[in-house]
């Protein structure tokens, strides 16, 4: 049975005032419009709701066992439309978003930091996996987006690019080659430390390498790009990292070197349900995301402190800076979506 709110709203007027005229007095409306809702309740009920006399009203053994129960009700629509309004002027609501560990540790918290100045009382809800779990998170809707590489092979989803990450290495002393590169060929030479099978990063390294006849000296497989970081700074190898774990990291003893013939790019984005309408929460957050990450540099040498200057990451301009620079030819870069 479907009974229109507005008629139990009647029917608790009446029956909290005890009258027809007062409570039609206080609604701001005609007696016998609410004595009309009232009778229709009961007709839908098939059961009268009060007595009726000339002196009072009062509630019938059927009125009285609706009434807590009329009660409930209302508070609990008026309950949940007061959070979608509060959701949707984002004094309330939740935002719940996915992306590899490396993006979450130097990347967002930023990001989350501005956005809870901005909107306190949004409660904020990341999960930290390889872009597998963040994938499956958002086919089963526990998230509302993603952030990460393009994803392959993907229909249910749609990706939209907010930068182009470069996949760079950071050598210690013993292993650095002079100037601010390396070769993939020169890198496959060096007992590298990378990333394991799983990760989206290590299958497009491992497919740049196999495209020009190189395999790799592996000293050493990891989970997280910051485990190779502090490895290749004990001195064990060469890290092979994305650049978004370089975000705000002290590299002290490592020299960034860009990965060349061919260097290694792929693009980094928001990834969401096909078809799916973002909460207000998460459409701002996804602004502030544009906003930050379409020209994300690498990190300049006073960001990357070193006890040897000279072992600090030189400030190298962007490959697009270096596809309009006058000069020799360059190795087409190697991009992919994974």
């Amino acid at each position: 049975m479907s009974v229109n709110l507005k008629l139990l709203n009647a029917f608790l007027a009446v029956a909290e005032h005890g009258s027809f005229r007062r409570a039609a007095e206080l609604a701001g409306r005609s007696q016998s419009a609410l004595s009309v809702q009232v009778r229709d309740l009961e007709d839908q009920l098939g059961a009268s709701l009060f007595h009726r006399t000339t002196r009072s009203v009062g509630l019938t053994r059927e009125g009285e066992a609706l009434l807590p129960h009329a009660r409930r009700a209302i508070a609990e629509m008026e309950a949940g439309l007061r959070q979608v309004r509060a959701a949707a002027g984002m004094q309330d609501g939740r935002l719940a978003l996915g992306c590899p560990p490396h993006i979450a540790a130097t990347t967002l918290p930023a990001l989350f930091m501005q956005f809870h100045a901005a909107h306190p009382g949004v409660a904020l809800s990341i999960r930290e996996m390889p872009q597998a779990g963040v994938l499956e998170g958002i086919r089963r809707q526990e998230l509302d987006f993603g952030i990460g590489p393009r994803p392959a092979h993907a229909p249910s989803l749609v990706f939209a690019p907010l930068m182009e990450e470069e996949i760079v290495a950071l050598a210690p002393p013993r292993f650095a080659p002079a100037g601010d590169s390396i070769g993939l060929a020169a890198l496959g030479a060096l007992p590298v430390l990378i990333t394991s099978g799983t990760n989206s990063m290590r299958a497009m390294v491992e497919e740049a390498a196999a495209s020009i006849g190189v395999s790799f000296h592996l000293r050493c497989e990891v989970q997280m790009p910051e485990t190779a970081i502090a490895l290749a700074a004990m001195g064990l190898g060469v890290a092979i990292v994305p650049q978004l774990a370089l975000v705000g990291r002290g590299l002290a003893g490592l020299r960034l070197l860009r990965i060349s013939d061919p260097p290694l790019l792929r693009e980094v984005g928001i990834v969401q349900l096909r078809g799916h309408r973002l909460s207000p929460a998460a459409t701002t957050f996804q602004e502030l995301l544009r906003s930050r990450l379409i020209a994300l540099p690498l990190p300049a040498a006073d960001a990357l402190p070193s006890d040897d200057p000279g072992l600090c990451a030189m400030a190298f301009p962007s490959r697009a800076a270096e596809a309009a620079a006058p000069g020799g030819s360059k190795p087409a870069p190697c991009r992919t979506g994974k």
